[in-house]
């Protein structure tokens, strides 16, 4: 028997969707108010059965699954993430899933040979690796992998070198303003303030010969602490490896946009392929980067660019030259998602969970966190099922492969069963870097903010007592810039509210939302957490300073589950479509004010005020006809009518033909932008029409949007009749 099965001093009786009955010793709770979502004759069973499970999760469970993650190197298309994938699909096996692996054949190189000298003013090897600690025995592992980009072509340059602080679009303009080019030169920029992608993007427009990025000290190294291995900051050696696929424009295979990579799909060449990189493209740790930066002449940098390092900083270029030699080996390499499935009584509807799998090294925080919760997860429902539960709706838990060279995985499968995703999936949630601290974060679609912060109000923070809500506030009016490569996105309006953050890109939401329309969340725990993407997150690190305890694995699993209850048996979907209309009618106010600076008419910009406005006016008159059908007989035709369109209001949203120069990316209100990363941009044709000053542009970018808010508009309006109608069907569903 299973020893946490004994733990459950309870057992299920029958449940259906109309009824759920509970046998337990004693009251768990006492009478509470209603759930939004439920009926108030389902509201407290619900209460009682998301109190189970959260007895289920613990530190213990969490520790051994995360030892085991972290045991090898375990790299997108490598071995260590073939048998990863094969272990995780065996423990959601015997957590009563049905899983499988489905696997995808990607363009993913590998690199054979990473070389750099410094040649002037004097000669020095440089690309010098993480150095290892003895009492760590991880870093002495000789399967980690070299510090490399993946998706730099190969490429041997020796050149004179440019410093352009984090390599943005303003920085460029800063350079060309002291009068520095950076053509025929290899440019070194530090992590941070964008996706390496976009860093990697402007040095190929601005003609530059090659591209260093490093970790600068005063961004994730000892200026914000003290480093590893006394404290979770960034060592001087550490490198942070990561991808510059040009996923802004899609990401996925390069060689099969839009359409999975299956062994027969139809390729382009990658000379075609617009979203891989054109320069070579290497990262170096701090140390390499004080070598050249300390013999760089030319102008003095700017007081913002002044990094953390003891010297000051030049633009160049000057005394400092470096050779540099990169190989990569481009294949056809086979990726390995992970597939599980608990059967719901209404296979019609499915909750989708996700996290990748596989890491640059051993990826404790970065995913292996995640993965952890995520099995946690997995294990709590499983023991909720072998006491009689039976899931509302299908439960879909899925571990992606290859999402840090380019969100591969998570794109080929939404690519693969987009059409099945849009009639079924009623919303995507993510986890990702699942724990690096104690303090919690939440991005989401607006329609799902009132869920986040309705579960997180039910669970216990670890370290103060309160609710992870309390905490979450308290600290989001606190809060400083996260470290380096793991910034958040931008809150979206509050009002005193806890506040969550847009979606744009850099996780395995991004196919669900941008390219199917899924309503998506992705949900994390945040803190001090300097070793990203090096070989230094691993085991040791989270033991010592991420989460010792792993109270906050078991916690961040205690929230994923609860949130999985509330919208798996909910009668009514919990979508706030209010908010998500007032949230895009003033966005739409901003826009439409930025317009007319640069000198349209109210005539131009009235059809998207309009489209807005009769949004919100549908929302309002939607909202009270959906909280009189959840105090319905529930389990009808009606209801999964209702809530199957609910969920569909997100898909109004894409436009078939994409946003401008970029197809793939479908969703009208949402997209990360073209030159900022990571980062969501509301309304992204015409954000980037106002700022290229496009007057044409911005009209058919207006154009567009006005259609899909109308769309969105019919659609709610739809639900209000739908949701009036009566029904005679009192059948489950």
């Amino acid at each position: 028997m299973n020893p946490r099965r004994r733990n459950l001093p309870f057992l299920f009786a029958t449940l259906t969707v109309g009824a759920l009955m509970l046998i337990a010793p004693a009251p768990l709770i006492e009478a509470q108010s209603g759930i939004r979502g439920f009926s108030a004759s389902h509201a407290d069973a619900e209460r009682q059965l998301e109190q189970w499970l959260r007895k289920i999760p613990d530190a213990e469970h969490a520790e051994n699954n995360l030892r085991h993650i972290t045991a090898e190197p375990h790299m997108a298309g490598t071995e260590g993430s073939h048998r990863l994938a094969d272990w995780l699909r065996l423990q959601y096996e015997n957590d009563g899933f049905d899983a499988k692996i489905v696997s995808y054949s990607v363009w993913l190189p590998l690199p054979t040979e990473v070389k750099l000298d410094l040649v002037a003013p004097q000669k020095k090897p440089l690309a010098t690796q993480e150095e290892p600690y003895e009492w760590d025995k991880s870093t002495y592992d000789s399967r980690a992998s070299i510090g490399f980009n993946t998706y730099s072509p190969s490429g041997e340059v020796t050149a004179a070198i440019v410093y352009a602080n984090y390599g943005t679009a303003d920085d460029y303009r800063q350079l060309e303003s002291l009068g520095v080019s950076v053509a025929g030169k290899i440019v070194l920029v530090r992590y941070g303030n964008a996706y390496r992608g976009i860093k990697s993007k402007l040095a190929e427009e601005h003609k530059a010969a090659a591209l260093l990025i490093y970790s600068d000290p005063a961004d994730d190294g000892y200026d914000a602490g003290d480093v590893y291995p006394r404290g979770p900051w960034r060592p001087m050696s550490a490198i942070q490896r990561g991808s510059i696929l040009y996923t802004e424009i899609y990401p996925g295979d390069p060689l099969t946009p839009g359409v999975a990579a299956t062994p027969d799909a139809q390729r382009i060449s990658p000379a075609d392929a617009r979203s891989l990189p054109r320069i070579p493209v290497m990262p170096i740790n701090a140390q390499d980067a004080a070598a050249i930066l300390s013999h760089l002449t030319g102008a003095k940098v700017p007081r913002a660019w002044q990094g953390g390092l003891p010297i000051t900083y030049h633009t160049g270029p000057g005394e400092s030259a470096v050779h540099l030699k990169i190989v990569m080996d481009y294949q056809q390499r086979k990726i390995y998602d992970v597939i599980a499935r608990l059967p719901g009584t209404d296979d019609s509807e499915w909750v989708v969970l996700g996290n990748h799998h596989d890491a640059w090294v051993f990826g404790a925080v970065d995913p292996g966190s995640g993965t952890t919760v995520m099995l946690e997860t997995a294990r709590a429902l499983g023991e909720l099922v072998r006491g009689g539960w039976k899931p509302r709706r299908s439960i879909v838990m899925c571990e992606w492969d290859g999402e840090e060279p380019g969100l591969l995985g998570s794109t080929e499968w939404v690519e693969d069963n987009v059409k099945e995703l849009q009639s079924k999936a009623v919303t995507y949630i993510n986890t990702d870097v699942g724990v690096a601290g104690p303090n919690f974060s939440a991005s989401a679609t607006p329609s799902l903010q009132d869920i986040v912060r309705e579960v997180t109000r039910e669970v216990s923070d670890p370290n103060t007592g309160r609710s992870v809500y309390e905490a979450w506030k308290e600290h989001s009016e606190h809060a400083v810039n996260e470290p380096s490569g793991v910034a958040r996105e931008r809150p979206l309006r509050t009002d005193n509210d806890a506040p969550l953050g847009t979606l744009g890109a850099g996780s395995d939401f991004c196919p669900f939302f941008d390219f199917a329309g899924i309503p998506s969340l992705d949900v994390g725990f945040n803190g001090d957490y300097g070793v990203y993407h090096s070989l230094y997150d691993d085991f040791f690190w989270m033991k010592r300073f991420g989460d010792p305890d792993f109270a906050y694995h078991a916690t961040l699993a205690k929230i994923l589950g609860t949130i999985v209850l509330r919208l798996d048996q909910a009668d009514v979907l919990q979508f706030d479509y209010s908010a998500y209309a007032e949230t895009v009618q003033h966005e739409a106010g901003a826009l439409t004010a930025a317009a007319k600076r640069v000198g349209l008419t109210d005539a131009d910009l009235a059809p998207l005020a309009d489209a807005a406005a009769q949004l919100r006016e549908a929302a309002q008159r939607t909202a009270p006809t959906l909280r009189a059908l959840e105090t319905s007989a529930s389990g009808t035709a009606q209801h999964q009518q209702v809530n199957l369109a609910l969920a569909a209001v997100e898909q109004s949203f894409l436009s078939p033909g994409g946003l401008p120069g970029r197809p793939w990316y479908k969703h009208q209100l949402w997209a990360p932008g073209s030159y900022a990363g990571y980062t969501a941009v509301m309304m992204p044709s015409l954000a980037e029409a106002i700022e290229h000053k496009d007057a044409e542009q911005i009209r058919r970018a207006i154009a567009g949007i006005a259609a899909a808010l109308t769309r969105a508009t019919a659609k709610l309006n739809e639900i209000s009749r739908l949701a009036q109608t009566p029904s005679s069907d009192h059948s489950p569903s």
